[in-house]
Order: structure tokens, then C-alpha cells, then sequence
């Protein structure tokens, strides 16, 4: 683990000073360097996030981490309106995303079960993309960003108390870091 440690900063310090090339020639210590520098953001970004109170990080699959927010009332009932409290940790994500190198950030909007399920599908579609045009209005590129509603396909809570309902309209963010197939610092040493 030192040893893979040591070679991610020895090839950092030679990407900055130009010392290496990029090529196509992608080799498994460069597929190291990536997943390297994936984990390096990922894990940067967590810690960032984790004196924000109200805030929950897990990390996913494929080189994701998701966002939650346990607690936050995120929407009232039949609403699309972001509360007071979801933008204030919304304003902490974007800040803790600055200076990482990150590809995506996918919104994902729920709803409670109460009602029609096509109706639920479009307001969770219209409560991330909100979140998404919130995001936008706090520095985020539109190129970044994506929305989905998932309805009440994915409740958190029982939906038969309205407790339970309250927890389930709520909004949910993947933040995507580099894949480690794709090879944006595939580097072949090269001598200067």
C-alpha cells in the first residue's frame, strides 16, 4: 500500500512538472495512478463533507459516493419548493466539490406513495430538477449535472405514517468520480 502510495505521488510530481507524457499506452501502474487519484477525491470530498450536520456519505459502486440528507425536510407534501434547510447542506455539497475533479452529479428526487404514481413520477422529476437549477445557481456546470425521478420506487421509510411519508420526499445526489477505465492520465515516462 506505501509502495503504490509513493508511486502515485512520484507520478503526480512528474505529470506537474512534465517529465511524462500522456499516450495511449495505458500500463497497470497507470490504471493504479487513476484509481489512486479517484479514491484521493472521493475520500477528500467525504471528509469535506463531514462536519456539515445533517449530511451522510456512503460510497457505491463504480466509483461513486452518495449524498443524503436524514432529517432534512427536504419538500413539503405535494410541493417542488426546496426548503430552507435542504439549500444550506446543497450549498455545502457545491462547496465541498470545489477544487475535486469529479464527473457527474446525478440528482435523484423522490416522493412519497401518497396519490397517483404518475403524478409522483413527475414531481420527483420536477423536485431534482430544482435541486439540479439550485445547484447550477451555486457554481455547478450544466455539462455535470443530470436529474432523475424515481417516484416512490425507492422509499427510506414507511409510507403509512406521516413520519414515514416526510422521510421519503427527499432528494438524493451520486457524485461520480473518474472511472477507472477511462485514462485521462494514461502516461508513458518519457525523457526530457
Amino acid at each position: 500500500m506505501r509502495t503504490l502510495s509513493l508511486s502515485t505521488a512520484v507520478l503526480a510530481a512528474l505529470l506537474s512538472t512534465g517529465c511524462v507524457s500522456t499516450s495511449n499506452n495505458g500500463s497497470a501502474a497507470d490504471t493504479a495512478a487513476v484509481n489512486a487519484e479517484s479514491a484521493k477525491a472521493q475520500t477528500l470530498f467525504a471528509a469535506r463533507l463531514q462536519p456539515a450536520a445533517g449530511v451522510v456519505t456512503s460510497t457505491q459502486a463504480d466509483n461513486q459516493v452518495k449524498v443524503s440528507f436524514p432529517g432534512v425536510t427536504a419538500f413539503s407534501h405535494d410541493g417542488a419548493r426546496l426548503s430552507d434547510e435542504l439549500q444550506r447542506q446543497l450549498t455545502a455539497v457545491v462547496e465541498s466539490l470545489k477544487g475535486i475533479d469529479y464527473q457527474q452529479v446525478t440528482v435523484l428526487g423522490h416522493t412519497d406513495s401518497s396519490g397517483q404514481l404518475a403524478y409522483n413520477n413527475k414531481l420527483s422529476q420536477q423536485r431534482a430538477n430544482q435541486v439540479m437549477t439550485f445547484l447550477q445557481q451555486q457554481g455547478l456546470t450544466t455539462a455535470q449535472l443530470a436529474a432523475e425521478g424515481r417516484g416512490p420506487a425507492e422509499p427510506i421509510a414507511d409510507n403509512n405514517t406521516a413520519q414515514g411519508r416526510a422521510a421519503n420526499r427527499r432528494v438524493e445526489l451520486l457524485v461520480r468520480f473518474e472511472n477507472d477505465t477511462a485514462s485521462p492520465t494514461d502516461a508513458a515516462v518519457s525523457a526530457n
